[in-house]
């Protein structure tokens, strides 16, 4: 789908599959990025991508709740992840290293067919707006993710001990890296979501930061789907 389109409220909620009122209320609470015109909603596809990553994490439990909600259901965070998508590095980076070791990390495990290709568009993402999100948090990620480019749904995490220039909004060095691998738009963001609800806690913010190990993150991500996405339901 064209980042360029227009969307009716009807035509986003079929595609964030919320409900048409859902939609609505984001829209007049700010928390969707719209347009008013006399009584109708017109809502761009690339500012609603944006939003995704700088106001979703901003959002009531509830509205990132009905995003994550699907007929479709994607595994909580913990299954999504394992040891061989952790990069635990204390060397200083750029902003392209860390897109190079991501893309490496998915290439090694698997989820990528060309390392080359999935780097290149990460960078042209950055280079788009910057994919961080303040308080030393980026979310790299492709602007149209694929099956050409993902061939499933896992999720990728890196953290630098000593931070990273990543023009964050804050201006701040960014520590905790997430790469969201999805093969179509519609579980990009309901990853996009689950992940914004747990950098929700500032607790989970904390326990990254000061990780020294893969399975302090490793627990980290098992004891937030305990406790707030209900795996044992």
């Amino acid at each position: 789908m064209e980042q360029d389109k227009i969307f009716t409220t009807q035509e986003l909620a079929k595609y964030l599959k919320l409900n048409e009122k859902t939609v609505i209320k984001m829209a007049q609470n700010g928390h969707l990025p719209g347009v008013k015109i006399g009584n109708q909603w017109r809502f761009h596809l690339r500012a609603i991508d944006n939003f995704l990553l700088r106001d979703m994490v901003a959002a009531s439990q509830e509205e990132l709740d009905s995003v994550i909600s699907s007929d479709v259901d994607i595994f909580p965070l913990s299954r999504l992840t394992a040891h061989d998508l952790i990069k635990v590095d204390s060397k200083s980076l750029s902003s392209y290293d860390v897109l190079s070791a991501l893309s490496k990390i998915a290439y090694e495990s698997g989820l990528t067919s060309s390392q080359e290709n999935l780097l290149q568009e990460l960078k042209k993402r950055e280079d788009y707006l910057s994919t961080a999100i303040s308080k030393g948090i980026a979310i790299p990620h492709p602007r149209h993710p694929s099956l050409e480019l993902f061939k499933e749904t896992k999720l990728i995490i890196l953290l630098s001990k000593e931070g990273v220039d990543f023009d964050a909004p804050d201006r701040k060095p960014v520590y905790i890296f997430f790469m969201p691998c999805s093969p179509n738009e519609h579980i990009h963001i309901r990853l996009l979501a689950k992940i914004s609800k747990f950098l929700q806690f500032s607790k989970n913010i904390d326990t990254l930061m000061q990780a020294k190990t893969k399975d302090e993150i490793m627990q980290a991500l098992m004891r937030f789907d305990r406790e707030y996405m209900y795996i044992e339901r």
